[in-house]
């Protein structure tokens, strides 16, 4: 396995490792006279990751040979870097930042439903700036 690989694989094990802190970690949705709670983290989480993991294995490793940055693999540990801070950022938010309290009885995590939204988004956005950055200062344009 080369190395441009394991860096690839390391990056989806940081995002993966942070959505399960994510979903252990998390405040939970509570609402009702008798609250009804919900592990919110839990339900939508695994889908944030998965986002992320696609993103970062179709912009990277499944690049199409006719896209630019096919081969490109002088940003892998720069997608590591910036992909894996997102993503521990992401989950240090969902973790500590406070709740929204709404009256007397509705608890609802904003951050915990926030956070892995905005870190696989930024993912995609990551992964696709990163590769073709450098695939163009490579090719001199």
């Amino acid at each position: 396995m080369k190395i441009s690989s394991v860096l690839i694989w390391a990056t989806i094990v940081v995002i993966w490792v942070t959505v399960l802190a994510m979903s252990m970690g998390s405040p939970n949705l509570e609402f009702g006279d008798e609250p009804e709670i919900i592990d919110i983290a839990v339900i939508v989480n695994w889908f944030w990751g998965l986002v992320g993991t696609v993103g970062v294995l179709r912009l990277t490793l499944f690049r199409r040979p006719n896209e630019v940055g096919w081969g490109e693999t002088t940003a892998y540990p720069w997608i590591l870097g910036v992909v894996g801070a997102l993503w521990i950022a992401a989950g240090f938010s969902a973790i500590n930042l406070p709740v929204l309290e709404w009256g007397d009885n509705i608890v609802i995590p904003v951050a915990a439903i926030v956070a892995p939204i905005a870190a696989a988004m930024l993912t995609w956005y990551a992964c696709e700036f990163l590769v073709a950055g450098f695939a163009a200062r490579q090719s001199g344009n």
